[in-house]
């Protein structure tokens, strides 16, 4: 497969010095210091590259640390400043969670992370580690943003969609950074990566604060977190979202119509229900409906 970026990554920060900062509400950051520097040690991006190779049950990688944790704090800050209103509700029997919706004016810490997440040397980063074809970032974060789970919050397992609604551009990889400091495993909101049969779980990953997850888009890349959530009062689950596209046109799908999120039906009851639903008339699916409720 095509890789868009060389082995080696070379460091945008290298002429900044000391007195280069930014202040954002009161606490100072370097702007030399907003990753982690080990993002441009070949070493270490060999070895994440292996890994994400060897991955399973698709291509993703899972790590922790990559952003500066002060700048991640303050981005997760930033959820509290909006109102009902700027929040756009998904919910449905398959998902209930929160998200910015496009165009949104975000913060100045949230701003920033995304500066870095759509800049032309991450951009690289992601499509050498990936392993992917050149990679296109998407500066009006099309299903992206800032993304808030609330208690009883899940998001079924699902398949990303294919195509950008407006560019036509593939989907290649999702990315996410996790915002949520002492996340009890008890409360639920683990991300599952299922297997390629659609049976079962193959991989689980804790929200952790600083937890950057990449999953590769793919016919088998089903993911979510299907059970809803139990969290104590106060407590979200927050996370930076951001896509990543090409040009790349794959001979399989060339002709095909884009296809949006597509859902797994877990719950022998929702198999079951969904059934029924495309073999009754429906007129009397709505009465069914009506009768018995959703």
């Amino acid at each position: 497969m095509t890789t868009a970026a060389p082995a080696v990554i070379h460091n945008p920060y290298r002429h900044f010095t000391a007195a280069d900062t930014v202040s954002i509400r009161g606490r100072t950051l370097g702007l030399g210091d907003l990753v982690d520097p080990k993002l441009f040690d070949p070493q270490y991006i060999q070895a994440v590259r292996d890994r994400v190779a060897q991955a399973q049950p698709f291509r993703h990688l899972s790590e922790v640390g990559w952003f500066n944790p002060v700048l991640l704090e303050l981005a997760s800050e930033e959820f509290e400043v909006l109102s009902s209103p700027e929040w756009t509700e998904w919910a449905s029997r398959h998902q209930k969670i929160f998200r910015s919706p496009p165009k949104l004016p975000f913060g100045p810490a949230s701003t920033l992370y995304f500066s870095i997440a759509n800049s032309g040397w991450f951009v690289d980063l992601m499509a050498h580690l990936m392993q992917t074809p050149p990679l296109i970032a998407d500066a009006q974060l099309h299903a992206g943003g800032l993304h808030e789970s609330r208690n009883g919050g899940r998001f079924g397992i699902h398949r990303d969609f294919d195509r950008h609604h407006q560019t036509g551009l593939n989907n290649e990889m999702a990315m996410m950074t996790y915002l949520n400091k002492d996340w009890d495993p008890a409360w639920g909101g683990a991300l599952e990566l299922w297997d390629k049969h659609q049976k079962h779980a193959v991989a689980s990953i804790q929200p952790d604060f600083n937890r950057v997850v990449v999953l590769c888009h793919g016919p088998e890349s089903f993911h979510g977190h299907p059970e809803p959530m139990k969290l104590p009062e106060g407590r979200t689950r927050r996370s930076l979202s951001t896509y990543y596209y090409s040009s790349h046109i794959r001979a399989a799908e060339a002709n095909k119509a884009p296809q949006s999120t597509q859902f797994l039906i877990v719950k022998p009851q929702e198999r079951a229900r969904e059934m029924a639903r495309s073999l009754a008339p429906p007129i009397l699916w709505d009465a069914l409906k009506r009768t018995f409720g959703r």
